[in-house]
């Protein structure tokens, strides 16, 4: 029962919050046009719609109820004209169940629509917060798929929560209506066997709810393990897509060390774990449907193995036989409603547990960079860039490095050494924001930007000119500037290819990639540049010239440099290099003059 509740309360977290949204709405109403109101106003006014429709379903299906007496009894009297009047009856009935059931079935679309809509930008806002899908990875690992999370399980849940629910609404409300009903044909319609008749007040809803009842513990009983398998299955379809993904990002290197084979070994073992869940999944799937196809066979005789007797016997009219067979149906298939969707609800918890996971892990990168021990980011005001007793830690809290004290004002230009494994890219990580993990204080000066070059330059899909002035807009930058920067980094063959779409991560190569990310920087001009082997692709003469190229066009740019090659301190006035200073934690040593000075 705990886990029912449990699974209750998971449905509500991921529900309720689109129908509290108060965001500006607008839906176009039949004659009158759009109309503008809050959100959640319209969600509430469809769902209230939704239900609404539901209940006039239900309503209908007591009506015709009704009409199988006289539809049955003209057959039994051979009496044409009833018979005739009982299908004007019919047409006007079954007229007024199409509006309802088109209707219904719209509007429920349309609340799907928003709803989902409402749920995916939830979930992308929270997910491109500065740097969170990056400390997302760090706390729960690079297979967690948050793409499918958002494109699947919540268009999953989305369509599944208003499948189930409605259905369960509608079930419950024809269930009640029918339960009356039947109530009242037991009285009228005598338990009979062998000719004898009983009186047991209310016996064919007794019988009705130990059917269903012994129908949905076997149910549960047999299906419960495919919700398990159901979770199990999405994880392992996701992780297989994301090792193809990953082979399509880094084909190069992968065809220059001839790892096909071993990539292949990989992509089978991944697969492997695929057809092994899916055997399970066939296997339970298969006791599960031995049962329910037996119980639903089995569900269309019964009641008129209870209920032909009476007829047989003289009891009941045919009209009242269809009329009790039509209500016992009715009420079983609202009593085994349970069981005649298990399949559905096993699917719909495996995706309500990815949904939350994805958000109690998103919740988890949140308190990494807010909550205690962490690395506090504030605004200084002395117009420059400080770390004071700072001590960068990995996401499990183990020390990995630190700075005492470290300084970087404009103009300053730092050159940062050290063995690799020393700290070195995690530091400029936490110089930047994007690592939290660790203790102690950076200052940033108030409305100064800071721009960090990795070794491995982002070029996202589009133009060239798209991918030069990422992350900024087309219209960041006037066409002369986009060139000037091209010319400047030794690109200038590049400039008629400006608006020409493609790959361009595979058309240039490593060296002119990481050029391009230095042109970003000329057309940023930050006021401190964090530079992480951003130059190592290229020779030490490319590498000299880039150099130049910074120090000339951003002589104020306060720089702190990663490097391994001598010839950088000729660019730098300081130079820092990493030490262990005990328990293996690395700092930054005192800064000596560099060449530059």
């Amino acid at each position: 029962m705990s886990n029912f509740f449990a699974a209750l309360k998971d449905i509500w977290r991921l529900a309720y919050p689109y129908f509290l949204r108060r965001s500006p709405g607008e839906i176009r109403l039949w004659v009158i046009g759009p109309v503008k109101m809050p959100e959640n106003v319209i969600g509430l006014s469809l769902l209230a719609a939704v239900v609404l429709l539901e209940i006039g379903f239900s309503y209908m299906a007591k009506q015709f109820n009704s009409w199988y007496v006289g539809f049955g009894n003209s057959i039994q009297e051979k009496n044409w004209g009833a018979f005739l009047d009982s299908f004007k009856i019919f047409t006007i009935l079954a007229i007024i169940y199409i509006v309802i059931a088109v209707y219904k079935s719209y509007i429920n679309q349309v609340l799907q629509i928003r709803w989902r809509k409402s749920m995916t930008d939830f979930f992308v806002d929270r997910w491109l917060a500065p740097a969170q899908h990056y400390r997302l990875r760090l706390v729960t690992g690079p297979a967690d798929n948050p793409d499918q999370r958002i494109a699947e399980d919540v268009h999953s849940f989305v369509g599944q929560t208003m499948v189930l629910g409605i259905g369960f609404f509608g079930n419950t409300v024809r269930l009640g209506i029918f339960l009356t009903v039947l109530w009242t044909l037991s009285e009228q319609f005598p338990m009979t066997s062998f000719g004898l008749s009983f009186s047991i007040p209310g016996y064919l809803i007794w019988l009705a709810v130990l059917y269903a009842a012994a129908g949905t513990l076997l149910t549960h009983l047999i299906g419960r393990p495919l919700i398990r398998l159901k979770y199990d299955q999405e994880r392992y379809e996701a992780n297989f897509r994301f090792g193809m993904a990953r082979i399509r990002e880094n084909s190069e290197q992968i065809a220059l060390l001839g790892g096909e084979p071993a990539e292949r070994a990989e992509l089978g073992e991944r697969y492997g774990s695929i057809l092994a869940n899916v055997y399970g999944v066939i296997q339970r799937q298969k006791k599960l449907n031995w049962f329910t196809s037996f119980f639903g066979q089995f569900s269309v005789i019964f009641p008129y193995l209870l209920l032909g007797p009476a007829f047989f016997f003289g009891k009941a009219t045919y009209g009242i036989l269809m009329q009790a067979v039509s209500t016992f149906s009715s009420v079983q298939d609202g009593l085994t409603w349970f069981v005649d969707s298990y399949a559905t609800l096993a699917d719909y918890r495996a995706v309500v547990q990815r949904l939350v996971g994805f958000e109690e892990a998103m919740q988890l990168a949140t308190e990494a960079a807010t909550q205690p021990p962490h690395i506090a980011r504030q605004a200084g005001g002395a117009g420059v860039l400080s770390a004071d007793n700072l001590v960068v830690m990995l996401p499990s809290q183990s020390p990995l490095t630190g700075a005492a004290s470290l300084t970087l004002g404009r103009g300053d230009r730092v050159l940062l050494t050290g063995r690799s494994g020393s700290g070195k890219t995690t530091l400029l990580r936490a110089l930047s924001g994007i690592w939290p993990f660790g203790q102690g204080r950076i200052e940033v000066p108030s409305a100064a930007s800071v721009f960090v070059l990795p070794q491995r330059t982002y070029l996202p899909l589009g133009t060239l000119r798209q991918a030069l002035v990422y992350p900024k807009t087309l219209q960041a930058y006037p066409d002369a500037a986009v060139r000037e920067a091209l010319q400047a980094v030794g690109l200038g063959k590049l400039a008629t290819e400006l608006d020409d779409a493609g790959n361009w991560s595979q058309r240039l190569s490593g060296g002119e990639q990481q050029r391009l990310g230095v042109a970003r920087v000329l057309l940023e001009k930050p006021d401190f540049l964090l530079l992480d082997e951003a130059t190592s692709a290229l020779d030490e003469a490319g590498e000299s010239e880039i150099y130049k190229t910074i120090v000339d066009h951003l002589p104020n740019v306060g720089l702190i440099s990663v490097g391994h090659r001598s010839t950088l301190a000729a660019f730098h006035n300081r130079q820092m290099e990493m030490k262990v200073v005990g328990d293996g934690l690395f700092s930054p040593g005192q800064p000596v003059a560099a060449a530059a000075e």
